[in-house]
């Protein structure tokens, strides 16, 4: 379900944000900025809770650039969540009617379909989006409620073919959440497993060997926003805008997850999955890298330099 709204939401930042939304929409429907070459698709995909409101936030700040939220005209005939995508030849329509640089969109719930997606738009960008599986727990149930975690393991125990959760998914995947499950399972623990089970998507679509997709760390982000973001825009071939764009950018939320006590057994196997898409985003950083600081790799962020750290260094 998508994040809901509360009233501790209004605030000056917010605001000013909602007031730059709107300066910026009314420039789009004037046909601003004027725009005749090929325009760039970017799906974000991965999993809710790991950065990817912040990336809304961030691409939003651009104005070439235009940003469905999850739940958007894209995903009106969903009755049931309002995120799933409407039949993809009518969301290609309405994405090719814009005339700018990019269009970002990010069908999170549609990430078990990556190669159907990009099938229907050539030569897009996907950005896989994840975080330190602790911290997406955290914040799942934070967001969604004490027992978010359990509701969201239901499909893959009973195998729905159906439901966005358990769509396209492993045997494998299947076999190990119902060899963890158990109804009175730690909620942190079955979070957790989600995070683990939409992660493995990565892998069995072999996202991790194709060219247009790019692995997206939330802790990178956070904590080096201006070139993290430099960096994206390059893989995304598009001029980067400026740092303003990351301007309402902060670490304060890096850690806070790492308090939970999960079960050795869960966070084994999630650090295991954790380590490997940490190695390949490690491994994909040196040429764009190399490409943004003319050889010199020396700025190249990497977990060794403690990026899951509660504080990052200054």
């Amino acid at each position: 379900m998508p994040y809901q709204f509360k009233s501790s939401d209004i605030n000056l930042r917010n605001v000013s944000f909602a007031g730059f939304r709107l300066y910026k929409g009314m420039l789009h429907k004037l046909g601003i900025p004027r725009y005749a070459g090929d325009t760039t698709i970017v799906l974000i995909l991965g999993i809710q809770r790991s950065g990817t409101s912040l990336m809304y936030w961030v691409f939003e700040r651009d104005l070439g650039v235009k940003v469905y939220r999850e739940a958007s005209e894209l995903s009106s005939e969903d009755e049931v969540e309002g995120i799933r995508l409407n039949a993809l030849p009518a969301v290609v329509a309405t994405i090719r009617r814009h005339r700018l640089p990019m269009v970002v969109f990010k069908p999170l719930v549609e990430s078990q379909r990556a190669h159907e997606l990009l099938a229907a738009f050539p030569g897009a960008k996907v950005l896989w989006a994840y975080r330190h599986y602790q911290d997406v727990a955290a914040s799942n149930l934070n967001a969604f409620g004490p027992d978010n975690g359990k509701s969201d393991l239901q499909p893959l125990l009973h195998d729905d073919p159906h439901n966005w959760r358990s769509q396209n998914s492993s045997v494998e995947t299947r076999e190990t959440i119902r060899r963890f499950y158990s109804p009175d399972m730690n909620p942190y623990d079955a979070a957790a497993l989600f995070w683990w089970a939409r992660m493995q998507l990565y892998f069995e679509q072999g996202l991790d060997r194709h060219p247009n997709v790019m692995l997206s760390r939330y802790e990178d982000l956070v904590t080096n926003p201006a070139h993290t973001m430099r960096r994206t825009y390059a893989f995304l071939g598009r001029p980067y805008p400026g740092d303003h764009i990351v301007k309402d950018v902060n670490a304060q939320s890096v850690g806070k997850g790492r308090v939970l006590k999960l079960s050795p057994a869960v966070d084994a196997l999630c650090g295991d999955m954790l380590a490997r898409l940490d190695k390949l985003n490690e491994t994909a950083l040196p040429p764009v890298e190399a490409k943004l600081n003319g050889g010199d790799l020396s700025r190249t962020a990497l977990a060794g330099d403690g990026i899951y750290a509660r504080k990052p260094t200054q």
